[in-house]
């Protein structure tokens, strides 16, 4: 049986002429589909999303949906289940027409994959979907796919003429020095003997090695941040960025809000350089799934003092769970003063932002509820 389509016929208007930025994030996990005109269509990390019981992955539907035949790029930025989850359905939907596949750090993506050979009997879904990945992109690369590892100031898209479009796409991050550490932890996790059990590594760590990606089409630049964070020293993460000579002009019209809008990937200087020329259109992805969900009001509103619009691709609503598990005993459960179920929307949303390549850079935006655009307090 069919799964019914996400996307209305009145949704999927598309300009050939226009850059187009597609922002999925459901609440947990995230997806960008990017078309540039000249080159072609990509996707940025990809997700999941459950409706009535259905899996959908938004980003191939949305694509499907326009009938598009070919990726000039895919990209997946790190190792989180929230932004890699399904993007083994959009490589196997493309088999053999992909043209570049970009994952990040060559080294922290090895050591990864060694990491999880000796995790092979562990029976968690995102070892087994990584695994899967790292399978099918083994398989595209014998199918003409050009296999990219990317980290600081790597070409995604080489500078060059596309169809009267000046076009090219670097990743940003990161830098040796976030490789170098990231490589340590797992070096620390994997025993040296054979019997004793492997560690955990924290989802926070992969952090580290994230690759937030600058694009840039005749005098528009765009910037998306996957889960980047401030970083430990001035040679690692947003950090590392600013202090690398070799950086390119930051100066954006659009900028996907890195690690959800979470305080520990905010920096005044690194927004100072988003909006040093530009009216800036921002888009973040929620993250509903800890104890503190993202974005977080008081880093949107001082976002808001760069940006001049902000948009949130999905809104969680907050229930009173004795609604749902009348059984548990709330009186008694200590060290929790007010806990909330979180109702997940029921059907997906997105954040459409569509460009000029013109000097004046015109833009229009499009939103699919429950994505919504942000207001400022007071």
């Amino acid at each position: 049986m069919n799964k019914p389509s996400l996307f209305k016929a009145k949704e999927l208007h598309h300009d050939n002429s226009l850059v187009s930025i597609i922002t999925f994030g459901p609440g947990v996990g995230e997806s960008i589909v990017l078309y540039l005109p000249g080159l072609g269509w990509g996707v940025i990390d990809s997700c999941r999303i459950k409706i009535k019981k259905a899996s959908y992955n938004p980003a191939l539907e949305y694509l499907k949906s326009l009938n598009v035949k070919k990726l000039a790029f895919l990209v997946l930025t790190h190792p989180h289940l929230d932004h890699f989850e399904g993007l083994e359905s959009i490589i196997d939907h493309y088999m053999g027409n992909i043209d570049r596949i970009c994952v990040y750090a060559g080294k922290g993506y090895r050591e990864y994959k060694a990491y999880l050979a000796r995790k092979h009997l562990v029976n968690e879904p995102g070892i087994k979907s990584f695994a899967s990945i790292v399978e099918k992109i083994n398989k595209a690369k014998h199918k003409d796919a050009n296999i990219v590892q990317i980290s600081e100031r790597t070409q995604i898209i080489r500078r060059n003429n596309y169809n009267n479009h000046e076009i090219e796409m670097i990743a940003l991050s990161p830098s040796e020095e976030s490789i170098t550490k990231y490589c340590q932890l797992l070096y620390g996790l994997i025993p040296t003997d054979n019997q004793s059990p492997i560690k955990n590594i924290s989802d926070k760590d992969h952090n580290l090695i994230s690759s937030a990606i600058w694009c840039k089409i005749d005098n528009l630049v765009m910037i998306f941040g996957s889960d980047l964070e401030k970083g430990s020293s001035k040679y690692s993460g947003w950090r590392g960025v600013l202090n690398n000579r070799d950086c390119p002009d930051l100066s954006s019209s659009y900028v996907k809000i890195p690690h959800h809008g979470s305080p520990n990937a905010y920096s005044t200087q690194i927004w100072q350089s988003f909006s040093n020329s530009n009216n800036v259109i921002s888009v973040v992805t929620p993250y509903n799934r800890s104890g503190s969900p993202r974005p977080d009001q008081k880093v949107l509103e001082k976002i808001s003092e760069h940006s001049d619009s902000i948009y949130i691709t999905s809104l969680a609503k907050f229930e009173d769970p004795k609604k749902f598990y009348k059984e548990i005993p709330f009186e008694t459960s200590y060290g929790i003063n007010s806990w909330d179920y979180i109702k997940q929307p029921q059907q997906v949303g997105y954040v459409k932002v569509s460009f000029s390549t013109s000097d004046n850079h015109d833009n229009k935006v499009f939103l699919k509820k429950p994505a919504y655009k942000f207001k400022k307090t007071g």
